[in-house]
């Protein structure tokens, strides 16, 4: 199998070459590839997708998250059969594409968050026997649907979502009804991982809601993400220069900060305590 993977992607050099100059990148995991855009490939268009489909069954997770994929291009994903991970949140994507994903069996994972999804939609995914997780945030997806859907695939987990700004903010909100404005809060410091090589880890479920204060010492504008359960990037705040911002956090949730080009700078994880980070220079 190894051999065989290798051999395939000898003959396919010309498209890993495009699949890069288009902004992608490209991993080796478990005897195929994992490969994403979201991060420096935002400005691809359907076009790269037609290199992807040129590696076929070694494509194992495709990460097409913010990219300007339409349904024209979910035409060229048809025959990544043993594709398992797939991210097509805040695309162009509607009910008219979902009929090209029907053929992949495989997929275990798919992310619609902020896309143009309706019922009609997911009734495509009934042929994904695998599929264990599904997120609809932001869509036009029902109860209904999601209900219809679950009947078919009993062992499917759906996230809709829930406003964390408005529940941290009233959380929040709470508690300070019972302190007085005078008294400072007491709060932990966090540890701040700079960027590396490797992707942040994942949010964890099962937190406590807290607060968090984070001060950016950078003499320019620093952005804030909350990495999703998924592994996605949810986009929350600009931290100007100098500026201290403080929000609600569950505990076990991972937060990137990146420059202004969406550079990562590093990442801390939220605690059950009030806390604190800085953005170093």
């Amino acid at each position: 199998m190894l051999l065989w993977s290798t051999m395939l992607l000898h003959a396919n050099d010309g498209a890993l070459q495009a699949i890069r100059e288009a902004g992608g990148i490209v991993r080796s995991v478990g005897g195929g590839l994992e490969i994403e855009f979201q991060r420096r490939g935002k400005a691809m268009g359907d076009e790269a997708l037609g290199q992807v489909a040129l590696l076929g069954e070694l494509v194992l997770s495709l990460n097409l998250r913010g990219t300007r994929t339409t349904d024209e291009g979910l035409r060229h994903l048809s025959g990544l059969s043993n594709l398992g991970r797939l991210h097509l949140e805040r695309t162009g994507i509607s009910d008219g594409g979902m009929a090209h994903l029907a053929g992949l069996t495989r997929l275990e994972y798919l992310n619609l968050y902020g896309t143009g999804i309706t019922d009609a939609g997911l009734a495509h995914l009934e042929a994904m026997p695998k599929l264990q997780r599904l997120y609809v945030w932001q869509t036009e997806v029902t109860d209904d649907g999601c209900d219809n859907l679950v009947r078919t695939l009993p062992d499917l987990k759906i996230v809709r979502g829930v406003n964390l700004d408005k529940v941290a903010a009233d959380a929040v909100a709470r508690k300070e009804k019972t302190k007085k404005e005078e008294k400072k809060v007491e709060r932990v410091d966090l540890k701040w991982v700079p960027a590396r090589t490797e992707t942040p880890p994942r949010s964890k479920g099962g937190g406590t809601l807290s607060s968090i204060s984070i001060k950016n010492t950078r003499d320019e504008i620093v952005k804030l993400y909350w990495v999703e359960y998924g592994g996605g990037l949810k986009y929350y705040a600009e931290i100007a220069g100098g500026a201290t911002l403080t929000r609600g956090s569950f505990s076990k949730a991972t937060w990137l900060i990146t420059d202004l080009n969406e550079e990562p700078l590093g990442y801390f994880i939220a605690t059950v305590e009030p806390s604190q980070v800085v953005v170093p220079k």
